[in-house]
């Protein structure tokens, strides 16, 4: 599967992974998963390892999750998301960024996990 949904055991953030390539229907099942963990956990703080992300979905598919993010879970989401190595895929992650940020959701951007999950303790500005 090209998507994990974790617990942080440090602290209360939902961690979805991903890695390879990952088609439209497995983004969604992947997007619910998490905003399903995260009632369950009671937490608006999320982190996206995209990492080793390799691709199978488009902007297209992103800008709709974003729609559906908003209904999920409203502006309170906090959503961290680590870079992917792959150039092509950065672009993918900053356009999320953005169509996240355009509907009012907290959706940061970060080169390496340790700064992403700073930013969710509310120790860094970005």
């Amino acid at each position: 599967m090209p998507w994990q949904v974790k617990i942080n055991p440090d602290m209360p953030v939902i961690e979805t992974c991903y890695s390879g390539h990952l088609s439209p229907d497995e983004l969604c099942a992947a997007a619910k998963e998490t905003y399903c963990q995260a009632r369950l956990l009671g937490t608006n703080l999320l982190l996206s390892d995209c990492t080793a992300l390799a691709g199978g979905h488009s902007v297209f598919d992103l800008y709709q999750l974003a729609g559906d993010a908003c209904i999920h879970t409203g502006t309170a989401m906090k959503e961290a998301v680590v870079l992917p190595e792959l150039p092509a895929q950065k672009e993918n992650v900053i356009f999320w960024e953005t169509t996240c940020r355009n509907r009012g959701l907290q959706v940061r951007i970060f080169e390496d996990r340790k700064s992403a999950l700073d930013w969710l303790r509310g120790q860094t500005e970005a």
